[in-house]
């Protein structure tokens, strides 16, 4: 049992689990402009929250207002499937969707984006 209720105010997270069900990922809110991922990997009998020195995300250029990154499936174990959609300051309705896979490396302990593609707007 792992205690994940300190984040949740409201419901549970949808937590999307590897293959192997030593990984999960969900998505996680802070306000209304914000979603990141957070991710667990299995370290003996424990789950423990992969710290990374950054979030897990794409670079996206132009000045992002709100950014939402949500998982989507575990490809293999330690390789992550997500979507990040973004919405640019300045311009009304100007936002734009990536889909991208991250790898987790353990000797540095850092998610890799391994691949990148802008998902086409439905406009």
């Amino acid at each position: 049992m792992l205690r994940l209720s300190g984040l949740f105010e409201i419901s549970a997270p949808n937590l999307i689990w590897s293959p192997d069900s030593r990984w999960f990922a969900f998505p996680f809110s802070e306000g209304h402009r914000v979603t990141y991922t957070y991710v667990y990997h299995r370290s003996g009998d424990d789950f423990t929250k992969l710290e990374t020195e950054e979030e897990v995300l794409v670079d996206v250029k132009g000045n992002v207002r709100n950014a939402y990154v949500t998982p989507i499936r575990w490809v293999k174990p330690g390789v992550l499937s997500l979507e990040q959609h973004v919405i640019f300051r300045g311009g009304e309705g100007k936002e734009a969707t990536y889909r991208f896979t991250a790898k987790f490396g353990q000797k540095t302990g850092k998610f890799q984006i391994i691949s990148k593609k802008k998902v086409p707007s439905k406009e």
